[in-house]
């Protein structure tokens, strides 16, 4: 039996979320839940919806908010959930998905990632530099005698 809410988000249905539980969107789409460990579910996306550009990305969130976002309250992208049946990998062979590494142009990369900020909810804002202060080395006056320092034994080598 499917339902609209991820295994496990409603105590009615009487099932559990678990690795193997896979849901199915109308545009051919499917997620495979990797593992559900420490409160935590693995899952992989498969994104069938443009059929030249398939792909696929692996991500993770806390059980709660994963529960939250694929369960459908009526609005938003309505996943049909499965946890009684296998994963369907004919239909991912039938959509043309290759074993290996597959090498994709700028576009097709850009594009992916768009699809993936979409499912996820993520929109770009401009980088502001003092959001990022921390994450930049600063090479100060220490810096500078260092490199002096090593300037002059290299000059010293050529006497």
């Amino acid at each position: 039996m499917s339902t609209n809410d991820v295994p496990g988000a409603k105590a009615a249905n009487n099932d559990a979320l678990a690795m193997g539980c896979w849901a199915e969107h109308a545009d051919g789409s499917l997620i495979l839940v990797q593992s559900t460990e420490g409160k935590r579910v693995i899952y992989e996306v498969f994104d069938l919806s443009d059929p030249k550009h398939v792909v696929d990305y692996r991500d993770s969130m806390s059980e709660k908010a994963f529960k939250t976002h694929f369960s459908w309250k009526g609005k938003g992208d309505k996943w049909t959930w499965h946890d009684k049946t296998p994963f369907p990998w004919d239909r991912m062979i039938k959509a043309g998905v290759k074993d290996g590494p597959r090498a994709v142009s700028a576009t097709a990369q850009l594009t992916a990632a768009k699809r993936v900020a979409k499912s996820r909810g993520i929109k770009g804002k401009k980088l502001k530099t003092k959001d990022i202060e921390h994450m930049v080395e600063r090479v100060g006056k220490a810096g500078h005698d260092i490199v002096s320092t090593l300037q002059e034994a290299i000059r010293s080598l050529g006497r």
